[in-house]
């Protein structure tokens, strides 16, 4: 009698020890309901100018420009997000507040040509009509997605429309319990979301006019422009271990990917250049960008909070850009093609409070 007595607690207690020992450890999406978490992102990348083809009406142009440039990009976005209902791995409902949503694009421009010399600096800072407001994502068990609303409900449906709930860089995580050297592949069509978080966040140029003289120049937009398209390429993550930050414990896992992707940007600069004051005519007929893109970082993930401490990404970027345009001006029609091939670097980081 004795030996089933002590049997039975024990039969009781081993599940509960070992269940409330996995989660802790455990590298997964579970932070706890009605909590609530700052993100920092902030996104860099730089380019030079490393060739340029252009051609007028079909033909090579008499004396070929000698051009140097460089161009730099930042982007700032912090959002606070409240965790308000949970569904497996993922959230039911989540309320985002958009504080601060702003890039700045600087372009820096040096030609020679038949002797003369032109210099040009030109600086561009965007910003958001969100920044400051509220955004509620539900999960829609039927359509299988989130529905976006403000609240309270405001009259900019339209800055609705392509924002994602996903922030929490979920993407990158293993689909179940993993050891310290496991690796995993990552669905590249999703990384997306881990280097232009949030979707479109509508930040565009404070100032029209300089920003449509610039859209024709590669750059000139935030390279999470380039990112919405079609993604190729692999990603893996492998489990680094466990280690202790502020006394709390961290998991790690190392990401490398490797990725490129096709995006036609037509529409993007004619409406940019509708807002601008143009002294000449011109009529784009195509803007195609092939982006290309190295990286590898750490997601240091909080285990007992169930979301992430901090990211770092970073590495080689290729840009091509291949452009054509119909000219008018002083009574003369032209037909100009050009390509800009560019190369640099791009860098992500993350801090979540």
């Amino acid at each position: 009698m004795l030996h089933h007595r002590i049997l039975i607690p024990a039969a009781i207690l081993v599940p509960i020890l070992l269940s409330s020992h996995v989660p802790g450890d455990r590298i997964r999406f579970a932070p706890s309901e009605g909590s609530s978490a700052t993100k920092t992102f902030e996104n860099k990348a730089e380019f030079t100018l490393q060739n340029m083809k252009i051609s007028m009406n079909g033909g090579e142009l008499p004396t070929k420009p000698e051009m140097e440039m460089t161009i730099t990009s930042t982007q700032k976005v912090v959002v606070t997000d409240d965790y308000v209902a949970n569904r497996e791995n993922a959230p039911k409902k989540l309320r985002r507040t958009f504080e601060e949503l702003g890039n700045n694009v600087a372009m820096s421009m040096k030609m020679q040509m038949m002797g003369n010399s032109q210099n040009k600096d030109q600086n561009t800072a965007g910003e958001s009509e969100l920044q400051g407001k509220k955004v509620v994502f539900t999960w829609d068990d039927d359509k299988g997605e989130y529905a976006k609303s403000f609240e309270p409900k405001a009259d900019k449906e339209n800055l609705l429309k392509d924002l994602e709930e996903d922030m929490d860089l979920r993407v990158l995580l293993p689909k179940e319990e993993v050891k310290e050297g496991a690796e995993w592949e990552i669905d590249v069509s999703k990384f997306a979301s881990v280097l232009a978080p949030g979707g479109n966040l509508s930040i565009l140029p404070k100032d029209a006019e300089a920003a449509g003289a610039g859209m024709e120049m590669p750059g000139m937009s935030s390279v999470s422009d380039w990112l919405r398209g079609a993604l190729e390429g692999t990603a893996t993550g492998k489990f680094k271990g466990i280690r202790e930050v502020d006394g709390a414990k961290m998991g790690v896992i190392e990401i490398v990917a490797k990725i490129s992707v096709s995006k036609d940007m037509t529409d993007m600069v004619e409406e940019a250049m509708k807002k601008a004051k143009q002294e000449v005519q011109m009529e784009i007929d195509h803007m195609d960008v092939d982006f290309k893109y190295e990286a590898k970082g750490d997601l240091v993930w909080d285990l007992a909070a169930g979301r992430a401490h901090s990211f770092n990404i970073s590495g080689p970027s290729h840009v091509n850009m291949d452009m054509a345009m119909k000219i008018e001006a002083q009574g003369q029609k032209m037909n100009i093609d050009y390509g800009m091939e560019l190369s640099g670097s791009t860098e992500l980081k993350l801090d979540v409070k």
